[in-house]
């Protein structure tokens, strides 16, 4: 569709020969330029194949895949070749054998038994359908494709874009993680863009069943804005607008200080912090014919765009060779998920450690104190499985030298071996970007493995030096990364990656050259290869070791290198802290399962170590981070560790680290079902109940696994919250143990020191005994039955690390609780793996009325069993309750 069909949707012809009869001279062109694009994928021959169909259209080629029963790949290109991806994005090819393609005179069918696809001959137009002919999501009419796209965005054409139709009461989410707390992404015009916090993932849900990839890495806008919106040099403006709807405006500044808009003097964009994204989204619903006071405010080169009301999505890319998108269905969304990571890798098991408390700060500054702190906390008795150096351990060598400096870390593999006998691991942050001065830069120059004009970018960076970012999308400059990093990190027993500004910082490739081309034609996948460097690279180098890497960055596939994401440098406020909760869940919804925030915030105020008020942020923020994926804190120039902060903040923060290792057997089997079964840890409402409108907008609670409905609290002061229990469930309280119908919103208890929890009907949850690390052996389980409904549960063990059980060493206990009978039915235990326990004591609890609730240990019952691996069963009628 033409920008002035765009711009005047919604209006009546007539009224707009009545108001602006100019416009009849750009109707005509813009259906003389409708009727061309129509015209050019006319499709004029077919050539179907076992996997698919070859379209030639009046001027190029269009290619129709299965990869496989639900997955659908589509490729247009206005040339006659289509071009190979630059990025790898999918990794499985697409070969799915039971397709049939018929041939009709009005339009071609591609199916398979779950999913048609249709293409409309005249003008080359997709349409998807159900197996029972429902229509989940098509293109318009006239196809929607155009290449070479005028625009005004960074003086340039846009070279790619498709748009599609969507249906009423449709939601749409995911797109990885932003920072403007919106949820249903529905006519939020949103810049994908890698940013320090801000991750751009083309991968979408929606509450129709399917999931959309936009198969192209370069920067790219989803609902693009289709007009400018002047304003004054103060950032005053007006905006007119036509029918009453939601309008979406996106506003740009230069990544510093603020992003905020105003809208009749009411906030619809307020970000503020020393790093931004480029830009930020919003949509306000207006009334029809009204003009509107506009106020812009950013830290610099303010621009401001809007996108009027429309029953239309879609994607348009700055660079790209062809329109290029997979369609994958569920109808389930957890099974579209699971269809994204079998097309994009699948996310291996990371170490049992890597689930337990990360403590982090900014920053240690030599072996001593990193060994005092490790021994601080054991002696305290305080859970803790990692220690994290953050930057600067380099010292004399340069920035990021990749090595220490043994002024202050004398001996770091004596270190390293210190933090291993008191079951403690050493993340490191390193990054792809050098000192001229360092050995690694030199050596990275002289084979000609460095971005082309990095150092010369005048970009804020970390060190006064000049620096260059290495080219990791050249495989030589891959292994050149590895390399360092084994040869004077790695082999020292280090276990675990930060690989900070992975954006990469500063946005360098937007007038770079790189080893696969123009930066441009890449500029969102750095991540990607960064992390597929260490991955691969400490693969090939080591079983042992499985891999850990916390990245600040991320894109599509991304998952298949043991990649974790944080939300980046965030600042330590309520509505910072609300956002982080709404950024996880679309990051999960955007086919990734491991993420984590800066707990208590990385800007942090001055005072934090005596402000009151900042005592409730932090608390309320461990109790949100103490369910996350990942648990980490962290902050910069700060004493993170928990006890720096008084004896009241350190009680309610070590109860939640408690019982955080207490629901490691739960945590643990759950990232088993992350790997073995495509699942994800942190689930969205709308993610498990997409057909239920009422969560639809809830972006403040989530189930961690299949069980734990998880409501935190993120209001200051507020000792109560509402939570909103999805229907078609009976949910259980955690702490008290009644039972509340679901499809309903209750009110909840919520003292400083309780986080509400409710536990889905139907349910298994083991629980382990309090200990200090994740390699604590377990010699007792408590396994609390939620009845209601029959309930599953698949216990998963390992030794914790290696890739032993990639080949088969691992054990798995169904667990099966039968609703009718008040049986529970402990199965076989299936496998095994070396250092094995041959078994151990199970304390079975039917969860009812105050017994079985709390995060402690219940004291032995009627109920323990003995379990060396053979079938058990127990009864467990609710006469027998006390």
């Amino acid at each position: 569709m033409s920008r002035a069909i765009e711009s005047t949707k919604g209006y009546s012809v007539s009224k707009m020969i009545k108001r602006h009869s100019i416009l009849l001279f750009f109707l005509a062109t813009s259906y003389t330029v409708w009727s061309a694009e129509q015209s050019r994928f006319q499709i004029e021959d077919a050539h179907p194949d076992r996997s698919g169909v070859t379209l030639r259209t009046a001027v190029g080629v269009m290619r129709i895949e299965f990869c496989s029963e639900r997955a659908v790949h589509v490729v247009a290109s206005h040339t006659g070749q289509i071009p190979p991806a630059k990025v790898p994005v999918v990794t499985q090819p697409c070969s799915e054998k039971s397709v049939r393609v018929r041939s009709g005179k009005d339009q071609i069918t591609i199916s398979t038994p779950k999913i048609s696809v249709l293409v409309n001959r005249a003008n080359g137009a997709v349409a998807f359908q159900s197996p029972e002919g429902k229509t989940l999501l098509a293109e318009p009419s006239q196809g929607g494709k155009q290449f070479d796209v005028p625009g005004t965005y960074e003086a340039q054409n846009w070279q790619v874009k498709q748009e599609f139709r969507l249906q009423a009461e449709e939601a749409l989410y995911g797109l990885g993680q932003h920072q403007e707390g919106f949820f249903d992404l529905r006519n939020i015009p949103i810049r994908l863009l890698q940013a320090n916090t801000n991750i751009a993932i083309p991968f979408l849900l929606s509450t129709n069943g399917y999931g959309l990839l936009w198969n192209n890495p370069s920067l790219t806008d989803f609902d693009p804005p289709t007009e400018v919106v002047s304003l004054d040099q103060d950032g005053n403006g007006t905006f007119q607008s036509g029918p009453e709807g939601d309008y979406g405006f996106l506003l740009s500044g230069n990544f510093r200080d603020r992003l905020r808009l105003t809208v009749d003097q009411k906030d619809i964009i307020d970000l503020k912090n020393m790093w931004l994204p480029l830009s930020a989204g919003a949509k306000v619903h207006l009334a029809a014919n009204t003009k509107y006071t506009l106020n812009a405010a950013t830290g610099g080169h303010t621009r401001l765009e809007v996108r009027r009301p429309s029953d239309t999505m879609g994607f348009r890319s700055e660079a790209g060779d062809a329109v290029d998108y997979y369609f994958l269905y569920g109808p389930e969304l957890t099974n579209v998920i699971a269809a994204y990571r079998d097309l994009t890798g699948t996310a291996p098991l990371l170490p049992r450690w890597a689930y337990g408390f990360w403590q982090c700060r900014e920053r240690y500054s030599s072996q001593q104190q990193i060994l005092d702190t490790a021994g601080e906390f054991r002696d305290r008795k305080i859970p803790v499985d990692v220690l994290v150096q953050d930057w600067q351990y380099w010292g004399k060598y340069g920035w990021n030298a990749m090595r220490f400096d043994e002024r202050n870390y004398p001996n770091p593999g004596a270190m390293m071996a210190s933090l291993h006998q008191k079951d403690l691991h050493l993340v490191i942050s390193v990054w792809a970007k050098f000192g001229v001065e360092t050995d690694v830069d030199r050596n990275m120059v002289s084979d000609g493995l460095v971005l082309k004009s990095a150092a010369a970018t005048g970009e804020p960076g970390e060190a006064k030096e000049r620096e260059n970012w290495a080219d990791l999308f050249n495989p030589r400059a891959q292994r050149a990364f590895w390399s360092d990093l084994n040869r004077n990190l790695f082999g020292l027993g280090l276990d675990g990656w930060w690989l900070d500004a992975s954006e990469p910082e500063g946005d360098p490739l937007k007038t770079d050259e790189t080893y696969l081309g123009p930066g441009t034609t890449v500029r969102n996948a750095f991540p990607l290869f960064e992390t597929s460097a260490v991955y691969s690279g400490q693969r090939v180098t080591s079983t042992d070791k499985r891999v850990v890497i916390l990245s600040r960055s991320a894109f599509a596939g991304q998952q298949r290198n043991a990649s974790i994401a944080w939300s980046g440098d965030i600042s330590a406020n309520w509505d910072t802290l609300r956002r982080q909760v709404t950024a996880g869940l679309e990051f999960g919804m955007s086919g990734f399962p491991y993420w984590t925030t800066d707990i208590g915030g990385f800007f942090r105020p001055r005072d934090q170590y005596t402000s009151v008020p900042y005592h409730e942020l932090l608390i309320r923020w461990f109790q949100f981070g103490a369910f996350c994926p990942i648990f980490r804190i962290h902050g910069y120039q700060s004493e993170t560790e928990m006890w720096k902060y008084g004896p009241e903040v350190e009680r309610v923060l070590r109860e939640y680290d408690d019982f955080r290792y207490r629901l490691l057997p739960y945590i643990y089997s759950t990232a088993w079902g992350v790997t073995n079964r495509n699942e994800t840890m942190m689930q969205a409402l709308p993610l498990v109940y997409p057909s239920q409108p009422s969560v639809r907008s809830i972006r403040d609670e989530f189930l961690l696994g299949d069980s734990l409905l998880i409501s935190p609290v993120l209001t200051e002061g507020a000792n109560a919250r509402e939570v909103t229990l999805p229907g078609g469930e009976d949910w259980t309280d955690f702490w008290s143990g009644e039972k509340t119908h679901g499809g309903q919103t209750v009110r909840v208890e919520a003292p400083l020191d309780r986080v509400p929890i409710f536990v889905k009907a139907g349910s298994i949850v083991p629980l382990g005994p309090e200990v200090q690390s994740a390699a604590e052996p377990i010699k007792k389980l408590e396994i609390r039955v939620y009845p209601g409904k029959d309930a599953h549960f698949l216990l998963y063990q390992d030794s914790g690390d290696g890739y032993g059980y990639e080949h088969g060493e691992r054990a798995t206990i169904p667990m099966h609780w039968d609703d009718v009978h008040n049986r529970l039915d402990v199965g076989r235990r299936s496998g095994s793996y070396p250092g094995m326990p041959q078994g151990f004591t199970l304390n079975v609890v039917r969860v009812n009325g105050g017994r079985g609730v709390g995060d402690l240990m219940m004291p032995d019952g009627n109920h323990v069993l003995s379990y060396k691996g053979d079938p058990i069963a127990v009864s467990l009628p609710e006469a027998s309750q006390p």
